[in-house]
């Protein structure tokens, strides 16, 4: 059934609650036909007890049957001496269990609530209850009078009661003054709650669609919307158009509030373009390796959301530092024969996957680069051999008695990496040891790093600039970083172009590989995709029999 319902009664029992937002499985006891019922829906600090006036849906669960959804609810007070005897024993309010609330409710009977409201004092004629303990009780009765008010207040203003427990739970008493002042702050504090929600909400509270603090909102949302497109930063002139459009303001207070929230510190603005890689405010490499899905020919401002403006710095200073770095713990391979490591590879015996081939020219450099280099990329496109490559450093890792750790972007991509390798691979996620609980922070950082004498990333044309800054954070200076992957696959899903930027920096030593071998050549896909990216058109196998 869709049709909004609206059912009167008491809760009887709490079955869970979620503290973090509201999350309520409750039994029910609703007036008239329907009886004792099952309800869900965010509530706060609902107890046993209490009456609610409650709108919704019914819904029937696979497992539990017949429950009710709340969409919205008030809280009614109890009106018999039974319920309110129920409701201030439940723990509702600090100060009165279960046997004062009887002594309270039968001393005062269907006036107790009023008693308590307008002349508290007189809770001291009850047997057990002296000055100290009314202090206590009028201070918890107030605390759920305020929650009361708060979201009477946000459901009066078309807040749904879910969002209306995050707000409470997020700001508690303050939480009207938050929403009368400024809205917009509801889209930045608080997960869930976007700058579309928070905008009907400010609208419904009388705020105009040219005041500042909408306009500035709405630049940090226009930010956001171009990051879930691919983008780091936005020039200033074209954030301006996009923000206009969204906005339907004008490109002047646009342009004014752009300045107050770099004031406020809210966004970043840096000029890119003007000076030569690696130099100071560059943008580029030696002080930040711009990562962006647009050409950049002139200087222009970039206007950046902080976080990626901070992780662009940090990834440059990351490959800086890891480039610099004299500790190594792969420096036997400074001083090994190379010619001997590659006929040693090609004579491992017959149970070897190595042994099958010989390395050419262009993966053994790869090979070497990578035991030698703190960091090095190596890239190719399908059927060049970069999986041959990778199983060589393997086989010569640990012919040196050395480890390595190997991860890829998506489950998929390890799947298919510890597959063709043989060793485990782990997504970067699980490899930096992320944890859910803790708002998606990683464990593994520059206080725990990694622990491996060489990380070797696969697929890295999908990994976007906020995860590779936290992965460089986790990597030892003493450990050898390889990136794998092809620059003209598809980018990351999330903001930044990072593979195809830390190699079009020059700072970081890169072998591409760009010899098919004779099984790939036989595939049409890989071939046709080489030609593709050589500006070619691609070709097609004629049908059997064809003219």
């Amino acid at each position: 059934m869709n049709q909004l319902l609206t059912l009167t009664g008491a809760v009887e029992r709490i079955t869970y609650t979620n503290p973090e937002n509201g999350y309520t499985i409750a039994r029910f006891q609703a007036d008239r036909q329907f009886g004792l019922i099952t309800i869900v829906g965010s509530l706060a600090e609902v107890h046993p007890g209490a009456r609610l006036k409650i709108e919704g849906r019914w819904k029937t669960h696979p497992k539990y049957g017949d429950q009710f959804e709340i969409e919205r609810y008030t809280e009614q007070m109890p009106a018999t001496v039974e319920g309110i005897k129920r409701y201030l024993g439940s723990g509702l309010i600090k100060g009165i269990g279960p046997v004062m609330a009887k002594r309270i409710a039968e001393k005062f009977g269907r006036y107790t609530l009023d008693v308590i409201e307008s002349d508290i004092g007189r809770l001291a004629e009850v047997e057990g209850i002296g000055s100290k303990r009314v202090k206590m009780i009028a201070q918890a009765w107030e605390a759920q009078k305020q929650i009361k008010e708060i979201m009477l207040f946000l459901q009066s203003h078309q807040v749904s009661t879910n969002l209306a427990v995050k707000i409470y739970k997020t700001y508690g008493d303050a939480a009207i003054g938050v929403v009368k002042n400024d809205p917009y702050r509801l889209a930045r504090d608080i997960f869930g709650i976007g700058f579309v929600t928070a905008d009907k909400i400010a609208r419904n509270i009388g705020i105009q669609a040219d005041a500042p603090q909408r306009v500035a909102a709405g630049i940090e949302y226009t930010l956001n919307q171009l990051a879930d497109e691919g983008h780091v930063f936005a020039p200033r002139d074209q954030l301006i158009h996009a923000a206009v459009k969204i906005l339907e303001v004008t490109p002047e207070q646009v342009d004014a509030q752009i300045e107050a929230l770099r004031q406020a510190d809210r966004v970043k603005i840096e000029v890119i373009g003007s000076k030569g890689i690696g130099e100071p405010g560059s943008g580029g490499a030696g002080e930040k390796i711009v990562n962006r899905k647009s050409e950049i020919v002139n200087p222009l401002e970039a206007v950046y959301l902080p976080p990626f403006y901070y992780a662009e710095i940090g990834v440059a200073r990351q490959i800086t530092q890891l480039l610099t770095s004299e500790q190594s713990r792969l420096a036997a391979f400074a001083s090994v024969n190379w010619d001997k490591a590659f006929a040693w590879l090609s004579s491992t015996g017959q149970d070897s996957a190595i042994a099958k081939f010989e390395l050419a020219e262009q993966q053994r450099r790869a090979v070497q680069m990578a035991l030698t280099s703190k960091m090095s990329i190596l890239t190719g496109g399908p059927g060049t051999g970069k999986t041959s490559t990778v199983k060589a450093i393997l086989r010569l890792l640990q012919g040196k008695g050395k480890t390595a750790l190997l991860a890829a972007p998506t489950g998929r991509a390890a799947k298919r990496l510890a597959e063709s390798t043989g060793y485990e691979a782990r997504t970067i996620h699980r490899l930096l040891e992320v944890s859910p609980g803790e708002g998606f922070k990683f464990q593994r950082n520059q206080d725990n790093p990694l622990e491996c004498d060489l990380l070797i990333v696969d697929e890295c044309s999908m990994v976007d600039l906020m995860l590779m800054n936290n992965l460089l954070k986790a990597i030892h200076p003493a450990s050898h970083l390889l990136l794998v992957g092809d620059a003209d696959q598809l980018p990351s899903v999330g903001a930044g172009n990072v593979l195809r930027d830390i190699i079009a920096s020059e700072v970081v030593p890169v072998t591409r590989l760009n010899v098919i071998f004779r099984q790939a050549a036989d595939s049409t896909i890989i071939t046709n995709a080489h030609r593709i990216n050589r500006g070619e058109m691609p070709i097609f196998p004629t049908a059997k029999g064809s003219q």
